[in-house]
């Protein structure tokens, strides 16, 4: 653990106990979105509690999340799941004691609250401040935790909309970027295993150094790399992430410079191009991460493409024509 996060442990364990203060507690509130008054304070009590225990939990230093139990009921099985599989990877808290947000109901009548803060201690100082997304069920139970984009990505997202029916689909994208994103920082391989067709098409790009001396005098350049691309099966990709995510302790993906194209005769094929800064324990790179998501299945979409690419080669950022998208693969 760093030093800066023992730090701040410490010091909130000794401020609650000579303030005799419940540092500890955080109140959530719904500001509107929900118009079922049960279903609000459910909610609200819920997100309450998630928030205050994940605080107690990092104080008394306990490795693992332990709910009273009449907590348990604030969490739907998957919710727990998610909950634990988050916390393993890495441990987290919320660093304000006051919370006021919107509710946004979804097409199947969940609700989702957005713009969570949390500090991730496992991270990185230039990514442990992140925010959660968390999803509720008809009852107000917990049911998913993700991992955030960043409240102005999502908001280029959804107002790029041009109808109703597809801005549901851009919220179907969002949850889908959302999911993807946090099954890789709780290291959740049967998620990913699932969201891949059989026949996926994957390739990554990697970046190589130019032999000068197998190179005759017509046909040297300046350059000194290329970037060589290589495919794989849907098998074999899950099989190397695997190894991945066994070999390192923590892994966090940030997703930036959204972009998403719909398929001009394919109502139901997006085109989703994505920065990635990948930060694990043992590696860290850049990239362009390309995804097409076949969206035939509402409840089950799955990924047709993932394309990998370093976002720079021979010290300059690669251009932008050269990004995989939706308009460079038949369909």
């Amino acid at each position: 653990m760093r030093i800066q996060q023992l730090l701040l442990t410490s010091a909130l364990a000794l401020f609650a106990v000579t303030a005799n203060a419940q540092l500890d507690v955080v109140r959530f509130s719904i500001q509107d979105g929900i118009s079922d008054t049960n279903l609000k304070s459910e909610i609200e009590k819920s997100t309450s509690r998630l928030l205050s225990v994940l605080n107690s939990t990092v104080i008394s230093g306990k490795s693992k999340v332990k709910l009273e139990k009449e907590d348990e009921s604030i969490f739907t099985k998957d919710g727990r799941n998610c909950l634990d599989e988050l916390w393993s990877s890495s441990a987290m808290m919320c660093p304000v004691s006051q919370i006021t947000e919107k509710g946004i109901a979804m097409q199947n009548g969940t609700v989702q609250v957005r713009n969570i803060p949390v500090t991730m201690l496992a991270a990185d100082d230039d990514n442990c401040e992140q925010e959660l997304v968390i999803c509720y069920n008809q009852q107000g139970q917990i049911d998913n935790i993700m991992i955030a984009l960043e409240e102005h990505r999502y908001l280029d997202v959804i107002n790029a909309q041009i109808s109703v029916k597809d801005f549901h689909r851009r919220q179907s994208i969002i949850d889908f970027v959302e999911n993807f994103r946090t099954a890789y920082n709780r290291k959740d391989i049967d998620y990913i295993n699932n969201v891949f067709s059989d026949n996926a098409l994957i390739i990554t790009g990697k970046v190589v150094k130019i032999d000068k001396k197998k190179q005759d005098l017509t046909s040297q350049s300046l350059n000194t790399e290329q970037i060589q691309y290589q495919k794989s099966t849907k098998e074999e990709y899950i099989t190397n992430l695997k190894k991945c995510f066994k070999n390192n302790s923590y892994i966090n993906l940030v997703f930036d410079e959204i972009e998403v194209m719909r398929h001009p005769k394919r109502d139901d094929i997006f085109g989703v191009t994505l920065k990635q800064h990948w930060n694990s324990s043992n590696y860290s790179d850049v990239g362009y991460l390309f995804l097409m998501i076949n969206f035939e299945d509402e409840l089950n979409p799955s990924i047709q493409v993932r394309t990998w690419q370093p976002d720079k080669y021979n010290g300059k950022p690669l251009p932008r024509d050269e990004v995989f998208s939706l308009d460079m693969f038949s369909i």
